[in-house]
Protein backbone atom coordinates (compact mmCIF):
# COMPACT_ATOMS: atom_id res chain seq x y z
CA UNK A 1 0.00 0.00 0.00
CA UNK A 2 1.63 3.62 -1.15
CA UNK A 3 1.55 6.16 1.38
CA UNK A 4 -0.50 8.61 -0.76
CA UNK A 5 -2.95 5.93 -0.50
CA UNK A 6 -3.68 5.92 2.99
CA UNK A 7 -2.93 9.81 3.24
CA UNK A 8 -5.90 9.50 0.84
CA UNK A 9 -8.60 7.26 2.70
CA UNK A 10 -8.25 6.99 6.01
CA UNK A 11 -9.53 11.20 6.20
CA UNK A 12 -12.57 9.73 3.95
CA UNK A 13 -13.00 6.58 6.29
CA UNK A 14 -13.29 9.10 9.08
CA UNK A 15 -15.62 11.36 7.55
CA UNK A 16 -18.54 9.12 6.22
CA UNK A 17 -18.06 6.19 8.41
CA UNK A 18 -16.62 6.84 11.79
CA UNK A 19 -13.89 4.68 11.69
CA UNK A 20 -10.51 5.47 12.66
CA UNK A 21 -8.00 2.84 11.47
CA UNK A 22 -5.76 1.67 13.44
CA UNK A 23 -3.70 -0.29 10.58
CA UNK A 24 -4.66 -0.95 7.32
CA UNK A 25 -3.38 -4.76 5.71
CA UNK A 26 -3.71 -4.45 1.31
CA UNK A 27 -5.89 -7.55 0.28
CA UNK A 28 -4.83 -10.30 -2.30
CA UNK A 29 -7.51 -9.27 -4.88
CA UNK A 30 -8.12 -9.24 -8.99
CA UNK A 31 -6.82 -6.03 -10.82
CA UNK A 32 -10.12 -4.07 -11.14
CA UNK A 33 -10.58 -3.04 -7.50
CA UNK A 34 -8.33 -2.81 -4.62
CA UNK A 35 -9.24 -4.22 -1.22
CA UNK A 36 -7.85 -2.85 2.32
CA UNK A 37 -8.48 -4.83 5.89
CA UNK A 38 -9.04 -1.72 8.07
CA UNK A 39 -8.42 -2.77 11.66
CA UNK A 40 -10.04 -0.04 14.14
CA UNK A 41 -9.93 0.04 17.86
CA UNK A 42 -13.00 -2.31 18.45
CA UNK A 43 -14.14 -3.26 14.92
CA UNK A 44 -12.81 -4.53 11.60
CA UNK A 45 -13.76 -4.46 7.95
CA UNK A 46 -13.22 -4.52 4.52
CA UNK A 47 -12.59 -1.50 2.21
CA UNK A 48 -12.62 -1.89 -1.40
CA UNK A 49 -11.27 0.71 -3.36
CA UNK A 50 -12.72 0.72 -7.52
CA UNK A 51 -11.04 2.17 -10.33
CA UNK A 52 -11.57 5.60 -11.41
CA UNK A 53 -14.63 5.67 -13.48
CA UNK A 54 -16.07 2.66 -12.65
CA UNK A 55 -19.89 2.43 -13.85
CA UNK A 56 -22.75 3.65 -10.99
CA UNK A 57 -24.81 0.70 -13.02
CA UNK A 58 -22.15 -2.35 -12.10
CA UNK A 59 -22.16 -0.94 -7.96
CA UNK A 60 -26.55 -1.07 -8.23
CA UNK A 61 -26.16 -4.42 -9.87
CA UNK A 62 -24.06 -6.06 -7.30
CA UNK A 63 -25.66 -4.20 -4.41
CA UNK A 64 -29.62 -5.70 -5.56
CA UNK A 65 -28.27 -8.89 -5.81
CA UNK A 66 -26.49 -9.25 -2.64
CA UNK A 67 -30.00 -7.75 -1.05
CA UNK A 68 -32.15 -10.34 -2.97
CA UNK A 69 -29.48 -12.83 -2.04
CA UNK A 70 -29.44 -12.19 2.00
CA UNK A 71 -33.03 -11.70 2.04
CA UNK A 72 -33.18 -15.57 1.24
CA UNK A 73 -31.83 -19.43 2.40
CA UNK A 74 -28.46 -18.90 1.15
CA UNK A 75 -26.71 -20.72 4.41
CA UNK A 76 -22.89 -19.00 3.65
CA UNK A 77 -21.74 -15.83 4.76
CA UNK A 78 -22.18 -13.17 2.22
CA UNK A 79 -20.32 -9.46 1.45
CA UNK A 80 -21.85 -7.04 3.55
CA UNK A 81 -22.04 -3.46 2.83
CA UNK A 82 -22.00 -1.15 5.54
CA UNK A 83 -23.75 2.63 4.51
CA UNK A 84 -22.17 5.87 4.98
CA UNK A 85 -23.19 7.50 8.62
CA UNK A 86 -25.21 9.85 6.28
CA UNK A 87 -27.08 6.46 4.51
CA UNK A 88 -25.21 6.41 1.38
CA UNK A 89 -23.66 3.29 -0.12
CA UNK A 90 -20.69 4.47 -1.32
CA UNK A 91 -18.49 7.69 -1.37
CA UNK A 92 -15.90 8.77 -4.22
CA UNK A 93 -12.29 10.02 -4.17
CA UNK A 94 -11.25 13.39 -5.81
CA UNK A 95 -10.20 10.91 -8.95
CA UNK A 96 -13.53 9.05 -9.49
CA UNK A 97 -13.02 5.62 -7.40
CA UNK A 98 -15.67 4.23 -5.73
CA UNK A 99 -15.25 3.26 -1.85
CA UNK A 100 -17.56 0.85 -0.35
CA UNK A 101 -16.82 -0.84 3.13
CA UNK A 102 -18.21 -4.34 3.75
CA UNK A 103 -18.19 -6.33 6.94
CA UNK A 104 -15.91 -8.62 7.77
CA UNK A 105 -16.14 -12.19 7.21
CA UNK A 106 -13.76 -14.77 9.11
CA UNK A 107 -11.49 -16.52 6.76
CA UNK A 108 -8.83 -16.98 4.52
CA UNK A 109 -9.34 -16.49 0.57
CA UNK A 110 -7.41 -19.49 -1.62
CA UNK A 111 -7.93 -23.45 -1.25
CA UNK A 112 -7.07 -24.84 2.14
CA UNK A 113 -3.94 -27.42 2.98
CA UNK A 114 -6.73 -30.47 1.77
CA UNK A 115 -7.47 -28.73 -1.89
CA UNK A 116 -9.50 -32.14 -3.50
CA UNK A 117 -12.23 -31.10 -0.12
CA UNK A 118 -11.64 -27.64 -0.63
CA UNK A 119 -12.41 -27.84 -4.41
CA UNK A 120 -15.75 -30.17 -3.07
CA UNK A 121 -17.34 -27.93 -1.29
CA UNK A 122 -16.33 -24.75 -2.72
CA UNK A 123 -18.56 -26.29 -5.80
CA UNK A 124 -21.47 -27.69 -3.39
CA UNK A 125 -21.46 -23.96 -1.87
CA UNK A 126 -21.84 -22.63 -5.76
CA UNK A 127 -24.65 -24.98 -6.19
CA UNK A 128 -26.34 -23.62 -2.96
CA UNK A 129 -25.49 -19.85 -4.69
CA UNK A 130 -27.15 -20.82 -8.09
CA UNK A 131 -30.44 -22.33 -6.14
CA UNK A 132 -30.62 -19.17 -4.30
CA UNK A 133 -29.92 -16.60 -7.41
CA UNK A 134 -32.94 -19.01 -8.99
CA UNK A 135 -35.35 -16.51 -7.35
CA UNK A 136 -33.83 -13.67 -8.86
CA UNK A 137 -35.43 -12.24 -11.58
CA UNK A 138 -33.27 -12.13 -14.90
CA UNK A 139 -34.37 -11.28 -17.73
CA UNK A 140 -31.48 -12.20 -20.72
CA UNK A 141 -32.04 -14.55 -23.27
CA UNK A 142 -28.92 -15.84 -23.77
CA UNK A 143 -27.23 -18.58 -21.80
CA UNK A 144 -23.79 -16.74 -22.34
CA UNK A 145 -24.84 -12.91 -22.11
CA UNK A 146 -22.38 -12.24 -19.46
CA UNK A 147 -19.53 -13.09 -21.45
CA UNK A 148 -21.00 -11.50 -25.09
CA UNK A 149 -21.44 -8.23 -22.58
CA UNK A 150 -17.88 -8.37 -21.75
CA UNK A 151 -17.01 -9.75 -24.77
CA UNK A 152 -18.57 -6.08 -26.84
CA UNK A 153 -16.86 -3.64 -23.83
CA UNK A 154 -13.54 -5.20 -24.61
CA UNK A 155 -14.00 -5.20 -28.42
CA UNK A 156 -15.01 -1.35 -28.55
CA UNK A 157 -12.20 0.11 -26.77
CA UNK A 158 -8.92 0.40 -28.27
CA UNK A 159 -6.51 -2.80 -27.58
CA UNK A 160 -4.18 -2.09 -24.57
CA UNK A 161 -0.76 -1.51 -24.43
CA UNK A 162 0.55 -5.54 -24.69
CA UNK A 163 4.31 -6.54 -25.72
CA UNK A 164 4.74 -6.94 -29.16
CA UNK A 165 4.29 -10.58 -29.41
CA UNK A 166 0.82 -10.38 -27.51
CA UNK A 167 -0.15 -6.92 -29.70
CA UNK A 168 0.79 -8.84 -32.95
CA UNK A 169 -1.55 -11.70 -32.07
CA UNK A 170 -4.63 -9.28 -30.57
CA UNK A 171 -6.84 -9.37 -33.35
CA UNK A 172 -6.35 -13.15 -33.66
CA UNK A 173 -7.41 -13.61 -30.25
CA UNK A 174 -10.50 -11.63 -30.37
CA UNK A 175 -11.61 -12.98 -33.07
CA UNK A 176 -11.41 -16.49 -32.07
CA UNK A 177 -13.27 -15.39 -28.72
CA UNK A 178 -16.25 -13.71 -31.27
CA UNK A 179 -16.22 -17.26 -33.28
CA UNK A 180 -16.40 -19.07 -29.80
CA UNK A 181 -19.35 -17.26 -28.23
CA UNK A 182 -21.26 -17.24 -31.32
CA UNK A 183 -20.70 -20.94 -31.86
CA UNK A 184 -21.88 -21.17 -28.17
CA UNK A 185 -25.40 -20.20 -28.54
CA UNK A 186 -25.77 -22.93 -30.67
CA UNK A 187 -25.04 -26.09 -28.00
CA UNK A 188 -25.63 -24.23 -24.80
CA UNK A 189 -28.67 -24.15 -23.75
CA UNK A 190 -30.72 -24.10 -20.47
CA UNK A 191 -32.62 -21.77 -18.46
CA UNK A 192 -30.43 -18.30 -17.83
CA UNK A 193 -30.53 -16.91 -14.28
CA UNK A 194 -28.01 -14.98 -12.58
CA UNK A 195 -24.51 -15.76 -12.13
CA UNK A 196 -21.51 -14.74 -9.91
CA UNK A 197 -19.26 -14.09 -12.69
CA UNK A 198 -15.74 -14.69 -11.38
CA UNK A 199 -16.06 -17.40 -9.07
CA UNK A 200 -12.77 -18.97 -7.78
CA UNK A 201 -11.06 -20.28 -4.82
CA UNK A 202 -9.64 -16.39 -4.27
CA UNK A 203 -13.63 -15.29 -3.79
CA UNK A 204 -14.26 -17.71 -0.98
CA UNK A 205 -13.50 -17.35 2.68
CA UNK A 206 -12.32 -20.72 4.07
CA UNK A 207 -12.47 -21.44 7.43
CA UNK A 208 -11.61 -24.89 9.12
CA UNK A 209 -11.43 -26.44 5.70
CA UNK A 210 -14.97 -25.58 4.62
CA UNK A 211 -16.39 -22.40 2.91
CA UNK A 212 -17.60 -19.80 5.46
CA UNK A 213 -18.47 -17.04 2.92
CA UNK A 214 -18.35 -15.78 -0.74
CA UNK A 215 -17.42 -12.31 -2.21
CA UNK A 216 -16.81 -10.15 -4.52
CA UNK A 217 -19.93 -9.71 -6.77
CA UNK A 218 -18.63 -7.08 -8.41
CA UNK A 219 -19.31 -9.23 -12.32
CA UNK A 220 -23.06 -10.12 -11.27
CA UNK A 221 -24.66 -11.35 -14.66
CA UNK A 222 -27.17 -13.52 -16.32
CA UNK A 223 -26.11 -16.74 -17.83
CA UNK A 224 -26.21 -20.86 -17.55
CA UNK A 225 -25.61 -21.99 -14.46
CA UNK A 226 -24.43 -24.92 -15.76
CA UNK A 227 -21.57 -23.00 -17.74
CA UNK A 228 -20.58 -21.34 -14.53
CA UNK A 229 -20.52 -24.34 -12.79
CA UNK A 230 -17.97 -25.51 -15.57
CA UNK A 231 -15.87 -22.61 -15.69
CA UNK A 232 -15.79 -22.79 -11.70
CA UNK A 233 -14.58 -26.51 -11.87
CA UNK A 234 -11.81 -25.43 -14.42
CA UNK A 235 -10.89 -22.69 -12.15
CA UNK A 236 -10.51 -24.56 -9.18
CA UNK A 237 -8.48 -27.36 -11.04
CA UNK A 238 -6.36 -25.13 -13.05
CA UNK A 239 -2.33 -25.14 -12.73
CA UNK A 240 -2.27 -21.05 -12.64
CA UNK A 241 1.65 -21.45 -12.07
CA UNK A 242 1.59 -22.76 -16.38
CA UNK A 243 1.84 -19.89 -18.80
CA UNK A 244 3.00 -21.85 -21.61
CA UNK A 245 -0.13 -24.02 -22.10
CA UNK A 246 -3.18 -24.55 -19.78
CA UNK A 247 -3.24 -27.12 -17.55
CA UNK A 248 -5.74 -28.79 -15.10
CA UNK A 249 -6.57 -31.85 -13.32
CA UNK A 250 -8.87 -33.61 -15.41
CA UNK A 251 -10.06 -35.99 -11.83
CA UNK A 252 -10.65 -33.34 -9.76
CA UNK A 253 -12.75 -31.06 -12.64
CA UNK A 254 -14.64 -34.33 -12.96
CA UNK A 255 -15.08 -34.58 -8.90
CA UNK A 256 -15.98 -30.78 -8.55
CA UNK A 257 -18.51 -31.35 -11.36
CA UNK A 258 -19.96 -34.43 -9.98
CA UNK A 259 -20.24 -33.01 -6.27
CA UNK A 260 -22.19 -29.48 -8.12
CA UNK A 261 -24.36 -31.98 -10.13
CA UNK A 262 -25.29 -34.00 -6.98
CA UNK A 263 -27.30 -31.28 -5.36
CA UNK A 264 -28.71 -29.17 -8.14
CA UNK A 265 -31.84 -30.45 -9.38
CA UNK A 266 -32.52 -32.50 -12.85
CA UNK A 267 -29.69 -33.71 -15.10
CA UNK A 268 -26.70 -32.31 -16.31
CA UNK A 269 -27.24 -30.88 -19.77
CA UNK A 270 -24.53 -33.02 -22.12
CA UNK A 271 -22.43 -30.85 -23.52
CA UNK A 272 -21.18 -30.33 -20.07
CA UNK A 273 -19.37 -33.64 -20.39
CA UNK A 274 -19.59 -34.33 -24.16
CA UNK A 275 -18.16 -30.85 -25.39
CA UNK A 276 -15.33 -30.03 -22.70
CA UNK A 277 -12.94 -28.90 -24.96
CA UNK A 278 -15.22 -26.30 -26.65
CA UNK A 279 -15.97 -25.47 -22.44
CA UNK A 280 -12.55 -25.01 -21.90
CA UNK A 281 -12.13 -22.35 -25.03
CA UNK A 282 -14.56 -20.71 -23.72
CA UNK A 283 -13.28 -20.20 -20.12
CA UNK A 284 -9.68 -19.43 -21.42
CA UNK A 285 -11.47 -16.71 -23.50
CA UNK A 286 -13.39 -15.41 -20.55
CA UNK A 287 -10.17 -15.14 -18.49
CA UNK A 288 -8.72 -13.78 -21.37
CA UNK A 289 -11.29 -10.88 -21.75
CA UNK A 290 -11.49 -9.91 -18.56
CA UNK A 291 -7.74 -9.43 -17.66
CA UNK A 292 -7.86 -7.21 -21.28
CA UNK A 293 -10.62 -5.50 -19.62
CA UNK A 294 -8.35 -5.00 -16.80
CA UNK A 295 -5.75 -4.10 -19.10
CA UNK A 296 -8.10 -1.12 -21.00
CA UNK A 297 -8.59 0.35 -17.95
CA UNK A 298 -4.50 0.56 -17.28
CA UNK A 299 -4.87 -1.24 -14.10
CA UNK A 300 -2.12 -4.22 -15.07
CA UNK A 301 0.08 -5.03 -17.88
CA UNK A 302 -0.93 -8.40 -19.21
CA UNK A 303 2.34 -11.08 -19.23
CA UNK A 304 3.73 -13.20 -17.21
CA UNK A 305 1.80 -14.56 -13.82
CA UNK A 306 -1.85 -16.03 -12.75
CA UNK A 307 -2.52 -17.93 -15.62
CA UNK A 308 -2.82 -15.28 -17.77
CA UNK A 309 -0.62 -16.46 -20.85
CA UNK A 310 -2.09 -20.17 -21.07
CA UNK A 311 -5.40 -18.92 -22.26
CA UNK A 312 -4.23 -16.88 -24.46
CA UNK A 313 -1.96 -19.03 -25.96
CA UNK A 314 -4.73 -21.90 -25.91
CA UNK A 315 -6.96 -19.09 -28.07
CA UNK A 316 -4.50 -19.29 -30.46
CA UNK A 317 -3.59 -22.75 -30.73
CA UNK A 318 -7.16 -24.39 -30.89
CA UNK A 319 -8.16 -24.79 -34.76
CA UNK A 320 -11.36 -22.47 -35.65
CA UNK A 321 -14.41 -23.87 -34.98
CA UNK A 322 -13.03 -27.09 -33.33
CA UNK A 323 -13.23 -28.59 -30.09
CA UNK A 324 -10.15 -28.47 -28.46
CA UNK A 325 -8.94 -30.04 -25.19
CA UNK A 326 -5.47 -30.98 -25.24
CA UNK A 327 -4.61 -30.23 -21.74
CA UNK A 328 -6.62 -32.70 -20.48
CA UNK A 329 -4.00 -34.83 -18.61
CA UNK A 330 -4.15 -35.54 -14.85
CA UNK A 331 -1.74 -33.21 -13.31
CA UNK A 332 0.75 -34.43 -10.15
CA UNK A 333 -1.22 -35.26 -7.20
CA UNK A 334 -0.52 -31.62 -4.80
Amino acid sequence: MLPNDVETLVPLLDRHWGLRPAGMQVLSSGHTNRSFLVRCASDTVVLRVSWPGKPIEQAHREAAILSALGAGPFPHALAKRRPTLSGQPETQTGDGRRLHVFEHIAGQPGLPEDRDAGVLDAMRTLARLHAAMESIPANAASPVDWLQRRFSRVAARPAPMLAATLSAAYDTVIDRIRAALADATGWIWGPVHWVHGDYHAGNLLYRDGRVNGVIDFDDVGQGSHWLEAAFAAFALSRDASRDDAFVFDKRRWDAGAQAYATLRHGTAPPWLRNRRGALLTLFCAEQTLIHLEAAQHELWTPGPGIGFLAGWRHLLAIAPGRDSCTNNARLPHD
